[in-house]
């Protein structure tokens, strides 16, 4: 290997080292936006659980209206335990959906940090080589003037 190769070859391995680099970030970010629409599909079903459970809710407020006028008490205590199991239901899935968003959350906060590191990594090694190439080519004119 002679000197006047050293260039190439730094520009060739920090070429690789760039495009492995940009494989990392385009992953973190696919990683990233999965996990958006991960996390976007999870809060629509957060949403869709809380119209339900609202839904539920009102139901359950008519069939107590309902409840009132009936006539036997053993009649109205079924129809309120079925609502509420029916509302508990509701409420057991809706908390499981906000595990599964939190778990996205947390999927997402680590894709965001490790496409931080990997930015930061890239501006490293662009640094690197471009002090390398000051060096170079200072060390170039003064191995002119020694001639």
């Amino acid at each position: 290997m002679t000197l006047d190769e050293l260039p190439e070859q730094f520009d060739a391995f920090v070429e690789r080292a760039r495009a492995a680099l940009s494989q990392e970030i385009t992953t973190a970010k696919n990683i990233i936006a999965a996990a958006n629409a991960e996390k976007s599909a999870a809060q629509n079903a957060v949403s869709n659980l809380e119209a339900r459970c609202k839904s539920a809710q009102s139901q359950l407020d008519e069939i107590n209206n309902e409840l009132q006028r009936a006539s036997t008490l053993a009649g109205i205590t079924r129809e309120i335990a079925a609502a509420s199991k029916k509302l508990k239901a509701l409420q057991v899935e809706t908390a499981e959906t906000e595990k599964a968003l939190a778990a996205l959350n947390k999927q997402r906060a680590e894709a965001d940090s490790r496409l931080v590191a990997l930015n930061l990594e890239a501006n490293r090694m662009i640094a690197i080589r471009t002090e390398a190439k000051l060096l170079w080519q200072a060390s170039g004119r003064n191995w002119h003037r020694c001639r």
